[in-house]
């Protein structure tokens, strides 16, 4: 009999996390203006922040503090994947960096909070996705930065 309660608990919590997993709903975000796409969990993101004037991206946040943010812009000054990590360790505390030819990876903390940007260059523009959380919701947010920032594309966004 002890054998059977404690199998039909199991059941039950491997058929809610099936669930929950099944029904996870995303958001499929494409910039009309310049292209960029990425992929997040809406129910990590669920209120839309104010789209800006410029109709470069859009922004969404989280009740604990969390943003993500989908964009891009004209690469004006000749920017490159270094140069964006330069400028970042310049002004956060940067504790990782990966870069390629026509992309870039940087990550730390800024203002209090963690951040992890991934930026693609395509072009004369540079198409990125920035997600920022607070640490004590790193639990969260660290497993779903690698798939929604490799969700990432611009125009003829092929992976290098």
């Amino acid at each position: 009999m002890s054998r059977f309660k404690t199998t039909i608990p199991a059941t039950v919590a491997l058929m809610a996390l099936a669930t929950a997993g099944a029904s996870a709903e995303s958001v499929d975000y494409a910039n009309a203006r310049y292209g960029t796409s990425a992929t997040f969990p809406a129910e990590l993101f669920p209120d839309p922040l104010p789209e800006p004037t410029s109709g470069d991206g859009f922004g969404w946040s989280a009740p604990n503090g969390a943003q993500i943010f989908i964009y891009a812009r004209q690469n004006e000054g000749a920017e490159t994947p270094h140069s964006v990590i330069s400028a970042r360790s310049d002004m956060d505390d940067v504790t990782y960096e990966a870069s390629g030819k026509r992309w870039a990876v940087v990550s730390g903390y800024r203002d209090d909070r963690i951040f992890y940007e991934r930026y693609i260059f395509r072009g004369d523009l540079v198409h990125s996705v920035a997600i920022l959380y607070p640490e004590d919701v790193r639990e969260t947010y660290d497993p779903i930065v690698g798939d929604v920032t490799n969700s990432l594309r611009g125009p003829n966004s092929e992976l290098d």
